[in-house]
């Protein structure tokens, strides 16, 4: 067996790129600025596939991260992705953003809360249970008002992610906070999973896949007013 899976991850400020095979780390390419995704995205993935001397025809799957997150990364990295999947007739796999990060966290306890930013007054938050020395997902991920945060929390104490700083800020002090050195958001978490779906012949549909957003998106586009006579 060679699978070589390419992970991409665009959910947060984090832009990066990864390549395992059969699950194994080989690389990774990150770069952590917001709103730079679409200018580096590309030069990160042929970066790193020199690196490694291969091309995207050698891969096997393209595992992208669907989010909850920012709007615009999402979307940059599902095309990316797509296209990429569509040039080289290779599979693609979603992988939720909340599952990639638990996915790097040695269980310090029975249960586990991940989380990532979302608008003001609120996180995405995700539950997880160590069922056999792994976070795995027990609920669906959420949109949660930091006010209510406590009670959605249904008495798990451990709370991680890129979302949590809102929860302290907000004065949540009964949680026990995951400093980042214990998870990362990563594009390697990412192709581990998406080998793992791969193996389990759990593709997607290249046209049907989407980003998960949780929420409705809302553009902050202004709506011009239409005119026949510019017809």
């Amino acid at each position: 067996m060679n699978e070589l899976v390419l992970g991409i991850e665009t959910a947060t400020p984090v832009c990066a790129v990864a390549l395992t095979r059969n699950g194994n780390f080989l690389a990774e390419e990150r770069y952590e600025l917001p709103r730079m995704h679409g200018e580096i995205i590309v030069e990160l993935i042929d970066a790193m596939l020199r690196r490694c001397a291969v091309s995207t025809s050698d891969l096997a799957a393209v595992a992208v991260s669907l989010g909850p997150g920012s709007f615009t990364g999402l979307r940059i990295g599902l095309s990316v992705a797509k296209g990429i999947a569509f040039a080289d007739n290779l599979p693609i796999i979603g992988v939720h953003t909340p599952d990639a990060i638990a996915a790097g966290i040695v269980p310090l306890s029975d249960s586990l809360i991940i989380t990532l930013p979302s608008r003001r007054g609120e996180v995405y938050a995700a539950p997880y249970r160590n069922l056999d020395g792994f976070y795995h997902r027990s609920g669906k991920i959420a949109a949660v008002e930091v006010e209510a945060f406590a009670q959605w929390a249904g008495g798990a104490r451990y709370v991680a992610g890129p979302g949590y700083p809102a929860l302290r800020q907000a004065g949540l002090d009964d949680f026990i906070y995951l400093k980042e050195k214990f998870w990362r958001v990563s594009a390697e978490a990412v192709a581990r999973l998406g080998t793992h779906k791969l193996m389990m012949d759990e593709t997607d549909d290249l046209d049907a896949l989407e980003p998960a957003y949780v929420k409705a998106f809302h553009t902050t586009a202004k709506k011009l007013p239409f005119s026949r006579d510019a017809e």
